[in-house]
């Protein structure tokens, strides 16, 4: 309909376009009539016509022009809807050639797509999703996405349904689906919103990319890693306790040359014990061995003991520490020692990656509910570039601008350790910061 009134209006515009000029020389014309003799004798060419020739000339080339203009009119009035028509043909045709295109990239791309409806049911899957989940199209049409997930991830395709009922799309969600052959398989699962052309009701795409094997290898380093790390604590323990006993004298008087290279060896020691603890801790959180153990515990009697632990950094770099909580007895529901771990960590990093004289404020909200206690750690250090800011809790990131500070210290698990603490304990973790101003890194449980 819109191609058949947009060609009218073509026809329209032309007739406009040859009958506005017509009038506006239409005086002129009727004067060419009436007083042709002022015309002959201004051109030659007519000088041997008489005025009744130059009239009846004037008049068959009138009659001859109107003739063919009216004739133009009509053929573009009668053949607007034709050539509307053919256009709409020819419109139609590429549509459908697009659309066939894009079917069969849809049905035959490598990547599985299945599309579903608002409810999460399956309308329809490619040859991929078909062979990823080993069924055919009868076995898979109006069953629920979500149903599929392993047992292990229940509760995250609850979220993720939760998420695109509430219409937030879902991007590179990594989850476990099972197949007809109960197989368990690792997927980076995309939903992208749509709405459907007619009835404006939501539908969804889904793209499946199946990351098994990755998750599989990434398993078999973390449990290398894991191995290592534990076979590691043993020997560098033992060290350390014989540094301590070199230390106290218990073995004999040392030379000052002596007793300071049995501090730095000591030293040493301490920050090997301290990344291997936290390779440990990062190992069995991917491998899924964590241990939680939930009881009452004194938030504020963490951060004391932390405090003294760090006191040498502290007073080394003269950095004052603000405690804005008055409650002593600040107790919340969760596990001690990974609630240090957290702390521990934000504080450490507040120390490290502050300027000599700064500050470091902690505080404490206590709330009644999942979510609604809280602990922040604020310094006036060198700030994260807001350029890194979206990767600051990846493993094995560090911000540009703090890869020259204790160098030999950071690790870049840091961050990452105290995120997925943060989640395995029920909590999040979350942060403000500007560069050359400092940060503020806010825990709820």
């Amino acid at each position: 309909m819109n191609v058949k009134i947009k060609h009218l209006g073509i026809s329209l515009l032309v007739i406009a376009f040859v009958t506005i000029p017509l009038y506006f020389l239409t005086p002129f014309l009727i004067d060419l009539f009436l007083n042709p003799q002022l015309y002959i004798k201004i051109g030659g060419f007519f000088n041997n016509y008489s005025v009744s020739d130059f009239q009846v000339l004037v008049l068959s080339i009138l009659t001859y022009t109107s003739v063919v203009l009216i004739g133009y009119v009509a053929y573009l009035i009668a053949t607007a809807s034709t050539r509307a028509e053919l256009v709409s043909n020819f419109q139609n045709q590429n549509l459908l050639a697009s659309k066939f295109e894009l079917e069969e990239l849809y049905e035959n791309a490598p990547v599985p797509y299945i599309t579903i409806n608002k409810d999460a049911e399956i309308r329809g899957c490619n040859k991929s999703a078909l062979r990823f989940f080993g069924v055919v199209p009868e076995e898979i049409q109006t069953k629920n996405l979500f149903a599929y997930a392993s047992d292990e991830d229940i509760e995250l395709a609850k979220k993720i349904n939760d998420f695109y009922e509430a219409d937030v799309p879902i991007n590179k969600q990594e989850i476990r689906l099972r197949t007809k052959n109960d197989d368990i398989k690792w997927v980076s699962l995309s939903i992208f919103l749509t709405k459907d052309a007619f009835t404006n009701e939501k539908n969804g795409l889904v793209t499946v990319f199946d990351i098994t094997e990755q998750k599989q290898l990434d398993q078999a380093k973390t449990e290398f890693v894991s191995l290592a790390s534990h076979q590691l604590r043993t020997p560098l323990a033992t060290m350390k306790w014989y540094t301590e006993m070199l230390n106290s004298n218990q073995l004999g008087e040392m030379n000052p040359k002596q007793k300071e290279y049995l501090t730095k060896m000591y030293s040493v020691n301490t920050e090997m014990i301290d990344l291997v603890d936290i390779l440990l801790n990062v190992s069995r959180i991917e491998i899924g061995t964590l241990s939680i153990s939930k009881q009452a515990t004194n938030i504020s009697e963490i951060i004391d003991s932390i405090l003294v632990e760090l006191a040498s950094q502290i007073n080394k770099k003269k950095i004052v520490f603000n405690k804005k909580y008055g409650d002593t007895s600040f107790v919340v529901e969760s596990d001690p020692k990974l609630l240090r771990i957290i702390i521990q960590n934000l504080i450490t990093n507040a120390i490290k990656y502050n300027k000599d004289g700064g500050s470091v404020t902690i505080g404490m909200e206590k709330g009644f509910g999942i979510g609604q206690s809280s602990i922040t750690v604020s310094d006036t250090g060198l700030g994260i570039p807001k350029e890194d800011q979206e990767r600051i809790f990846s493993k094995l990131f560090r911000a540009k601008n703090v890869k020259d500070v204790g160098s030999s210290q950071s690790t870049g698990l840091g961050l990452y350790l105290v995120k997925s603490v943060a989640g395995a304990l029920g909590g999040n973790i979350s942060f403000t910061s500007e560069e050359n101003v400092g940060s503020t890194f806010t825990l709820r449980l």
